[in-house]
């Protein structure tokens, strides 16, 4: 079994995804996660990323500007 800090060292990140614009800042929200075999980590900057790309690519419905506005600022992330 991993521990607290095991699991927060083995972070993901979109695989080929730029990353510029979205780093981690301290006190950014992490999520423990867990799949069958593995416990891992993702920033919250990193769901954000993967929403971004989604929406870019047409996977998820188009999101206001100004909700992107807001996140950028509250989550120190910069926006294309």
């Amino acid at each position: 079994m991993m521990d607290h800090k095991d699991i927060l060292d083995n972070r993901v990140s979109p695989a080929g995804a730029d990353a510029q614009g979205f780093s981690m800042i301290e006190g950014e929200i992490v999520f423990a996660l867990q799949d069958r075999y593995h416990q891992f980590s993702m920033a919250l900057s990193t769901v954000l990323q993967c929403l971004r790309m989604a929406e870019q690519e047409g996977g998820v419905p188009h999101l206001p500007s100004d909700w992107w506005i807001q996140v950028a600022r509250r989550c120190a992330i910069h926006l294309d």
